[in-house]
């Protein structure tokens, strides 16, 4: 999670250009609460999303359920991410958002008439948008003052603008990396009112002049593969071995014996996005070339690659940061094991980074392919080892085929940890921000030198959230001084939890529903992607998100199964279906009593919170 120190902050930021800054980065961090990082969608790439997908049921008739599935996502009114509740669309272009809420999902599968009628109308809209998204994007930061002191009700305009752009961004080719390095740079830079604004126009779709250096050796497997497609593109590049003639561009010495350069000058909308794919080409003409090969070579790619604008003489060379990439094996996250070990001390059991992952049998395949999948290079062969395992962890099966049974057990089983990752965000903010801004929140009462996952300590937390605050009392300038961002979500938060904006204890249940629906299309979408990488060789573009996601689900339900396994006393008697019907037991019981108590304040809840705040190995 990154947290910004308040000293860092040029004078000239406001309230809000820093919590618009906070907020986008927080969005492609992964890292984050996953709930809190962007949405695979908007209403822009739903459109074009169905445009692919109707080419594809008009080819292959069984992809109509997955077409009928996206337009029913197109218009739910629960999801933030879909066409009906897309900012952009819905301020500037209700007749497209009219169309899909009345496009008949029935009829699609009566005539493909219907179909190739979606298909050519979504065609026309992405016309429209592609042109316009991205200005009325702009237009809509135009309208905000960043001097304003209205915090709330233009934070919250922020957030549909960011939740909106994002997405569109990523599908313009731009990378989370590009997304939050520009937008980390505007924190140490003057006129920070104007930041947001500046921040966009670095997103305006032109390709800019880049000079890329890959540090290599003269036998090593780039040098043949990447320059045999430089040779085919046309790119203008070349093999350097005197490290003396390019030092001046580093800003220290990177050179080593043996290496050599490969020097590559070309204009492309992302640098980091350009690389990315240098290595997967890489990659993929390597693994062609001859069977058995050893891509140990490639374990470092990521460490050697460096970037700089060409047209800047006083720019120096970039290390190319892909901490956010999954593609970058060595920083891809494991879930399994980061939720183990941090909940082995609350818990009760011993597990740190280091430890072995118990022999379990009856989940000893899934995790097997799980594994695999973390340490696969190829990022098409993880997602499938994911699926594979995620299908064989499955405890029982109540429905007809197996996408919609994984959708039934992993929507279910993940959704009820939709209100404890609202609260557990604000609980590793506050934490983390504390500690990092040197104990400037000790004064709100709340001391902690780590993060305590203990259902009592976590309480602690709740009551603060759920507490009626007077002018003398209310923390909420202590935490602005600190992070807008924080103090946003306290105020969120405990507006919910004291019914000061009218919610209930159906707040809550709603999220789960919401969340329930949110991760079902989710895996569609990724199943999707699956089957096109399985049945066709599908070369996936739009990973990061998916990867990401997928990895959560697996992960988490596998630390489930582990940290249950460490837990007991008599290990052999550890069964995978008596414990996944022990936790759809626990999720039915939750939900009834939220439907009992739905008109009853949250703050008026503390037994319920106690309950609903147990499955804390969903929280992060």
């Amino acid at each position: 999670m990154w947290i910004a120190n308040k000293n860092d902050w040029n004078n000239s930021h406001t309230a809000l250009s820093k919590y618009f800054i906070e907020k986008i980065k927080q969005q492609v961090d992964f890292q984050e609460t996953i709930s809190n990082q962007h949405k695979s969608t908007n209403g822009f790439t739903l459109i074009k999303e169905i445009i692919d997908v109707s080419q594809l049921a008009i080819k292959r008739e069984k992809s109509i359920n997955r077409l009928i599935s996206l337009v029913n996502e197109a218009k739910s009114n629960l999801l933030s991410s879909s066409i009906t509740n897309d900012y952009i669309l819905n301020k500037y272009y209700t007749d497209i958002v009219d169309y899909y809420l009345n496009v008949n999902t029935n009829r699609l599968k009566e005539n493909q008439k219907n179909v190739v009628d979606l298909l050519n109308k979504s065609t026309i809209n992405y016309k429209r948008l592609e042109e316009n998204y991205y200005k009325d994007l702009l237009n809509e930061l135009d309208y905000i003052d960043f001097n304003s002191t209205e915090f709330i009700r233009n934070s919250n305009k922020i957030d549909k603008i960011i939740s909106s752009a994002v997405p569109y961004l990523l599908h313009k080719g731009y990378s989370v990396t590009s997304i939050s390095d520009i937008s980390y740079r505007w924190i140490s830079k003057p006129n920070g009112e104007q930041s947001a604004k500046r921040i966009f126009n670095n997103f305006k779709n032109f390709k800019i002049p880049f000079e890329f250096i890959i540090k290599t050796v003269s036998e090593g497997i780039e040098v043949k593969t990447i320059c045999e497609y430089l040779d085919k593109k046309g790119v203008n590049y070349n093999i350097i071995d005197n490290y003396d003639s390019i030092s001046s561009k580093f800003l220290t010495n990177i050179h080593s014996q043996g290496a050599i350069y490969i020097q590559i000058l070309h204009s492309t909308i992302d640098p980091h996005n350009y690389l990315r794919n240098l290595y997967e080409i890489s990659l993929r003409k390597y693994v062609i070339s001859k069977s058995r090969q050893d891509l140990t070579p490639l374990n470092d790619f990521f460490e050697r690659v460096y970037w700089r604008f060409s047209t800047q003489s006083n720019h120096k060379f970039e290390k190319s940061n892909f901490n956010l990439d999954p593609l970058n094996v060595s920083k891809r996250k494991c879930t399994l094991t980061e939720t183990v070990s941090k909940l082995a001390r609350a818990q009760g059991f011993e597990f740190d980074d280091n430890s072995e992952i118990p022999f379990i049998k009856e989940i000893s395949d899934s995790i097997y392919y799980y594994n695999l999948a973390i340490g696969s290079k190829s990022i098409e062969n993880s997602m499938s080892l994911l699926w594979t395992s995620l299908e064989i962890l499955l405890p029982y099966r109540f429905k007809e085929n197996d996408i919609t049974n994984v959708q039934y057990f992993v929507s279910k089983s993940l959704s009820i940890g939709a209100v404890g990752r609202e609260f557990f965000s604000f609980v590793r903010r506050y934490c983390d921000s504390n500690w990092i801004n040197s104990g400037s929140l000790d004064d709100i009462g709340i001391h902690t030198s780590y993060i305590n996952y203990d259902e009592n300590a976590l309480m602690v937390y709740f009551n603060f959230l759920a507490k009626k605050y007077n002018s003398e009392t209310d923390p909420f300038e202590t935490l602005v001084k600190c992070s807008q961002l924080l103090a946003c979500n306290f105020c969120q938060i405990n507006d919910i939890y004291t019914s000061k904006n009218g919610e209930t204890v159906d707040y809550w249940l709603r999220k789960i529903n919401n969340s329930e629906q949110s991760i079902s299309y989710q895996l569609d979408r990724i199943y999707l992607h699956r089957n096109q990488i399985v049945h066709s060789g599908k070369f996936v573009n739009e990973y990061s998100n998916l990867w990401n996601h997928l990895e959560w689900y697996v992960g988490k339900l596998l630390s489930y199964c582990v940290i249950e396994y460490l837990k007991m006393d008599e290990k052999e008697k550890f069964n995978k279906k008596e414990i996944f019907i022990n936790l759809e037991a626990y999720i039915d019981n939750i939900k009834n009593l939220m439907v009992i108590n739905k008109d009853k304040k949250i703050m008026d809840s503390s037994n319920l919170a106690r309950e609903v705040l147990k499955p804390v190995w969903q929280f992060f």
